[in-house]
């Protein structure tokens, strides 16, 4: 038997494992990976890509005592209300309780409301004591390529850079390939201005944008289109 048989199964089993992983526990993971990035003050381990990751999704089960749960991170917890805990893990990592990171989320909003440390050191995700810690943002499909940050602390701004180029096909026509944010489409967020500068030969467009809510929505559309000198758009 070719020695290399072994190995390829393996690689194929484990990539088989990874895309049956359900959407929501694919978007538990993004959603954790987000967490751990924003909390590089406080990491003492190391997470990578490659980092083993396990899911547990569980529910609330004991008797809700709201004052008993005022001030913690388990405030707003109703009795069978459930969550995913993601956990990364290393062994190449000494821990305490054996584990690097184990980020906890609610399961029908998929918001992050507290982090352990594998040395037992906790944090409450919380944003003022009051409102949600982050705005979930989510992203035409024109522009998933670009990976913006899902994740963002509330009134956050963002910068979205794109190339607009164009192309001279004869005397008189242009093809172009640009991005144009949709106003129209998207929620939850602010435009505050659009900039067009020169950049290597083509024109960089920045588009500069507020969060503003939860769960919002930018549409950004990849545009092709031809273009004559006398600005009628061609069919």
């Amino acid at each position: 038997m070719n020695p290399r048989i072994p190995f390829l199964l393996a690689v194929m089993t484990a990539l088989s494992a990874c895309s049956q992983l359900s959407p929501s526990l694919v978007k538990s993971k993004y959603t954790a990976d987000e967490v751990l990035r924003k909390l590089t003050f406080t990491q003492p381990y190391i997470v990578q890509d490659s980092t083993p990751v396990t899911f547990s999704e569980k529910k609330v089960s004991s008797v809700v005592n709201k004052e008993k749960f005022n001030n913690t991170p388990w405030e707003g917890a109703t009795t069978g209300r459930e969550f995913v805990i993601v956990e990364y893990t290393d062994p190449k990592q000494k821990t305490e309780f054996g584990y690097l990171y184990q980020v906890y989320l609610w399961r029908d909003c998929y918001l992050p409301f507290f982090v352990n440390r594998g040395d037992g050191m906790g944090q409450h995700l919380k944003y003022n004591g009051t409102s949600q810690p982050y705005y979930r943002v989510n992203y035409s499909r024109d522009i998933h390529v670009f990976k913006y940050p899902t994740l963002v602390e509330p009134n956050q701004v963002l910068d979205l850079m794109y190339l607009r180029r164009e192309n001279v096909v004869s005397n008189d026509k242009v093809n172009v390939d640009t991005y144009e944010f949709k106003a129209d489409q998207s929620r939850g967020v602010e435009l505050i201005t659009m900039k067009e500068e020169p950049c290597r030969g083509n024109i960089r467009i920045t588009y500069t944008i507020k969060v503003i809510a939860d769960d919002a929505w930018i549409v950004v559309d990849h545009v092709k289109k031809s273009v004559r000198y006398n600005c009628k758009e061609l069919n």
